[in-house]
């Protein structure tokens, strides 16, 4: 795999785009060259690669595509108090079945609901 140039990356920090940023902007806009757009600067006759093109391009500021910033969205969540679990085993009341234990937990969760 091919290292980013020193020109590309001095540029990513220059416009603060992330390596995943300029590689989908890069290989968007070799695309756009191999399927036959016009180059935007000139480029030397050694190179005919598009995805060549297309980084000289970027580093030129030319390319004609741009990152739109996602805004990071705030969620507020509400945290929902857990019961204190007592540490004793004298404290701890076993139902008679597990029917019973489940029957008592919804009617829990009901009451609570209605609050």
């Amino acid at each position: 795999m091919a290292s980013i140039p020193h020109e590309v990356t001095s540029f990513m920090d220059k416009m603060a785009y992330t390596k995943f940023e300029v590689a989908r902007l890069v290989g968007a806009r070799a695309l756009q060259i191999r399927m036959g757009a016009p180059v935007l600067i000139k480029i030397p006759k050694t190179m005919e690669r598009p995805l060549d093109i297309a980084r000289l391009e970027l580093e030129s500021g030319v390319l004609p595509i741009t990152v739109k910033a996602r805004e990071e969205k705030k969620v507020k969540r509400e945290m929902k108090v857990i019961p204190e679990i007592p540490l004793d085993e004298e404290d701890i009341e076993e139902p008679a079945d597990a029917k019973e234990a489940v029957e008592e937990f919804d009617e829990e969760l009901v009451a609570e609901e209605a609050d």
